[in-house]
């Protein structure tokens, strides 16, 4: 009987997960006839949508981001936090 009933459990779980994963993909799709939604994240260095001063200062926060990786513990989340005020990142 506990055979029976893992089983039932196992079927049951791995049909609740499917389903969800193929709601999920279905929602994800366009429709014949339906615009895509216009990107709404922020926009990355070098895509052509940003403006050039935006992709400096994102180029210049990572280099920032960067000197803090060589350090550690309470050093290097002061350094983070700092670079974080600096460019307005909190």
């Amino acid at each position: 009987m506990n055979k029976l009933l893992r089983t039932l459990a196992c079927c049951a779980l791995a049909w609740a997960l499917a389903s969800g994963y193929a709601a999920a993909a279905d929602a994800s799709r366009t429709r014949p006839g339906q615009e895509p939604e216009p990107r709404t994240s922020q926009n990355l260095p070098g895509d052509p949508t940003t403006i050039p001063e935006q992709a400096k200062q994102d180029r210049e926060y990572l280099a920032a981001l960067k000197k803090c990786d060589a350090l550690k513990g309470s050093q290097k989340s002061a350094c983070i936090e700092s670079a974080q005020r600096k460019f307005s990142r909190m």
